[in-house]
């Protein structure tokens, strides 16, 4: 590491001190036995306390942070912020919280970068469950337990991203039409693909979106990838990439959700705040592509239908200009 990317670490009264007081998770393993065993789940006996620490990358996130470190507090989760870069309070509002920071000069790796500091620093302090999560999101009730139980049968967990409902409204008319057709499709194709696969350790319902605004790792799937890659955007894709290429067991639960901004002007180049501004500019074209998109759901309608009967679907984004907290995300991908 550069001398200049050297994070200065706040630590109080000591090392230990986020080890005191770090919660447990119990994890469910009571279905592990029927599930080969590829070395790296090292927990013994049906059942295992252990330590979890979320990793927050932030960079000038003042306005935002307080709630998301509050979303982790109510799921009984202890934090690690990294301050990259930061010229606003985001670090003073993160020790006032009560969480320990680590901050670095802007890293040319940016949030990667920033995740894999605090993730290594997590280890260090003695997580057996890693959590990376973004500051401009907040997780909803009961996402804990929901990640809790998945780590039970699979190595890493990927979270469900959805839009903020204030934010989301605020939105043109042709974005958010566009934004929920697509969320449907999305949707309606992981559930397909879910209830055909059955997987023992990523049970219907199951989505298929692989985004750092919630991830979860046993340390020892974590260390196995090699960690995550320093880089500016879309480590979080390469993380899934390296998951699979490594043959790991990779959960996406439905009901794992994470609460994400609407904003228009993001930290990483290329996410989600970057496709929604583009969006916005379309005009026309995404009339257009709506449309299509809403006849593409009602085929997969169909389709899901012949697996599983349509009271036993989870909730799904309707096909509306309306915001709320069901509808999936927007995708970080190119418009």
């Amino acid at each position: 590491m550069a001398r200049r990317d050297r994070p200065r670490v706040e630590r109080r009264r000591g090392s230990d001190r986020l080890r005191r007081r770090v919660p447990t998770l119990q994890l469910d393993q009571s279905s592990d036995a029927r599930i080969p065993d590829r070395g790296l789940l090292t927990f013994p006996g049906v059942a295992t306390v252990t330590q979890a620490i979320v990793v927050i990358p932030a960079r000038n996130e003042a306005a935002l942070l307080p709630a998301a470190l509050a979303s982790l507090r109510q799921e009984g989760l202890a934090a690690l912020v990294v301050a990259n870069g930061c010229t606003d309070a985001t670090a003073a509002l993160a020790r006032a919280a009560g969480v320990d920071v680590i901050e670095t000069p802007a890293l040319d790796g940016g949030v990667g970068a920033a995740r894999a500091i605090g993730l290594a620093a997590a280890m260090d302090r003695g997580a057996e469950i890693l959590f990376t999560v973004d500051a401009d999101c907040r997780l909803a009730p009961g996402t804990a337990a929901t990640v809790r139980r998945a780590l039970g049968q699979a190595d890493a967990v990927f979270g469900r991203v959805v839009p903020n409902a204030a934010d989301f409204a605020l939105l043109p008319a042709e974005v958010r039409r566009h934004g929920l057709a697509e969320d449907r499709r999305d949707g309606l194709r992981a559930l397909i693909a879910s209830a055909a696969a059955a997987r023992l350790w990523d049970p219907f319902p199951a989505h298929a979106q692989s985004p750092g605004a919630l991830i979860a790792w046993r340390v020892t799937a974590y260390r196995a990838t090699g960690g995550i890659a320093r880089v500016a955007c879309h480590e979080d894709r390469q993380m899934a990439a390296t998951l699979a290429v490594q043959g790991l067991r990779v959960a996406r639960p439905w009901g794992a959700v994470t609460i994400a901004s609407c904003r228009l002007t993001g930290r990483a180049p290329g996410g989600m705040a970057d496709t929604i501004a583009q969006r916005t500019r379309l005009g026309a074209r995404l009339v257009r592509e709506a449309a299509d998109l809403e006849r593409e759901c009602a085929e997969l309608e169909q389709r899901l239908s012949a697996f599983i009967p349509r009271a036993d679907w989870p909730d799904l984004p309707t096909l509306s200009t309306e915001g709320d907290e069901n509808v999936s995300s927007f995708q970080q991908a190119t418009v």
